[in-house]
């Protein structure tokens, strides 16, 4: 038998705001905290509205997978970025544009784009040659961000933007990321309509980047088959049944989805790695040893991939540490059960997996590194839905393979090249906002391998 909502646990709040206040100073170490003290379905009340925190893998599943269609996105912050994307559609339309977008990454596709992200590194490598020589600090999140910017540009656009092209509607993107995450995560934001400097400065980045898209849009329709990036594919993608096309404004909701929903979260992963490996010196010498074993010094490729396993491993547990989606949620449709829990239609439910990867009947020593959690033995011994990065089910991320195979090709680089190394009175904790950064500033030191 099911108990009511009001009889599901959770921490009383201050009158009015309820606990809004611990979500906005702490959330992470809030959210961790009321798991060991109330279980796995927790009541918060923020205010006037009411979350519930489903941790448990097996709400995990129910949510994701079982009863997916019940549990619906609404995200009115990103609605006007991201239009009616993957990340924010729901119902017959969200299907439709998953089948039109699944070709684009396909892993015979993506394995394509490899070339892009190694030329990109390859870049970014040389430059760091200067900072080696002159012992210049590096804020590596920085670095990270730039690369994976660049890689996103380029795949998703090709040739068609120049080089100044490409980095203003980068940093146009990146800025608009930005902006989004300070609506979610602040007290109060003045109404978009208002002429205040960060209002204008967003409408501009906006415009920028919808008068950029809908441009190459247009010229790509006019001119198919020239290019083979992103873009083309959704421009000539058709629907196997009716043979219809995507809108202009349909291609324009997938592109913004796919760069802010794409380039941060790889880009944070990285800094996480290799501020991770900075502090645990043995997994940094296991996978040196493996590269040297199956590398030899030179770029890797996507047919090496499997066989530098723990090149994989160490990049899982970074995820498993600091999932670059820390929070989300949905609305129930309809009423539904959660554990001993019936909860009605309206509900506002919230998945962290930030904290179902803490879970301790499912990660000993959580707080710990160690990528010898991902070895096979032991994910066949795990709870399916207890590691949780991309969320899982039939809304799993469209992008996780290209995001994985970026990071398993970029690892390899750096640490053939250099040696990465933490600035002692620089602390880094995360930093959550529209996904779970390192900060507030990550700098490191830069050295040649086998140098001093």
């Amino acid at each position: 038998m099911t108990a009511p909502v009001s009889a599901i646990p959770g921490p009383r709040g201050l009158p009015v705001v309820g606990v809004a206040p611990r979500l906005l100073g702490d959330p992470l170490e809030f959210m961790v905290r009321i798991q060991r003290h109330y279980g796995d379905l927790v009541r918060l009340s923020l205010g006037r509205h009411t979350m519930y925190l489903a941790i448990h893998p097996d709400m995990i599943k129910r949510i994701t997978q079982e009863n997916w269609k019940n549990y619906i996105k609404r995200y009115a912050a990103m609605d006007e970025i991201l239009g009616q994307g993957l990340v924010t559609s729901n119902g017959a339309h969200w299907l439709r544009q998953r089948r039109l977008m699944q070709p684009a990454f396909h892993h015979q596709r993506i394995a394509r784009m490899a070339s892009i992200m190694v030329e990109e590194a390859e870049q970014m490598l040389a430059r760091w040659e200067t900072y080696a020589r002159t012992r210049q600090p590096v804020d590596i999140q920085h670095e990270m961000m730039l690369l994976t910017q660049k890689i996103i540009v380029r795949t998703m656009f090709g040739t068609s933007l120049n080089n100044d092209e490409a980095e203003a509607v980068g940093k146009a993107f990146n800025d608009t990321l930005n902006w989004a995450a300070g609506q979610q995560f602040r007290w109060w934001q003045p109404p978009r309509s208002w002429p205040t400097p960060g209002n204008l400065q967003y409408r501009r980045n906006l415009e920028l980047l919808e008068r950029t898209v809908y441009r190459l849009i247009e010229e790509r329709r006019q001119r198919q088959g020239e290019h083979d990036d992103l873009l083309e594919m959704l421009v000539t993608a058709r629907d196997a049944d009716t043979g219809e096309q995507m809108s202009p404004k349909q291609i324009r909701d997938e592109v913004m989805t796919i760069f802010l929903a794409g380039h941060e979260t790889t880009a944070g992963t990285l800094s996480w790695i290799l501020h991770l490996l900075a502090h645990h010196g043995e997994s940094e010498r296991k996978l040196r040893a493996e590269y040297a074993t199956v590398l030899g010094g030179r770029n890797p490729t996507p047919a090496d991939l499997p066989q530098l396993p723990y090149n994989r491993m160490v990049i899982d547990e970074t995820l498993r540490l600091y999932p670059p989606t820390w929070i989300l949620s949905r609305v129930l449709v309809e009423a539904d059960t959660l554990g001993d829990y019936e909860l009605p239609a309206g509900a506002v439910v919230a998945l962290s997996p930030y904290v179902t990867h803490r879970h301790p009947d499912f990660w000993p020593n959580a707080e710990s590194f160690d990528p010898e959690r991902f070895r096979p033995t032991a994910i066949e011994q795990r709870h399916k839905f207890a590691y949780i990065p991309f969320i899982t089910g039939p809304r799993q991320c469209i992008g996780n393979n290209f995001a994985l195979m970026e990071m398993q090709l970029i690892l390899p680089m750096i640490l053939q090249h250099f040696r990465v190394s933490a600035i002692p009175g620089y602390p880094v904790r995360p930093i959550p906002r529209a996904t779970l950064r390192p900060g507030p500033m990550q700098w490191m030191e830069i050295r040649r391998v086998g140098e001093g």
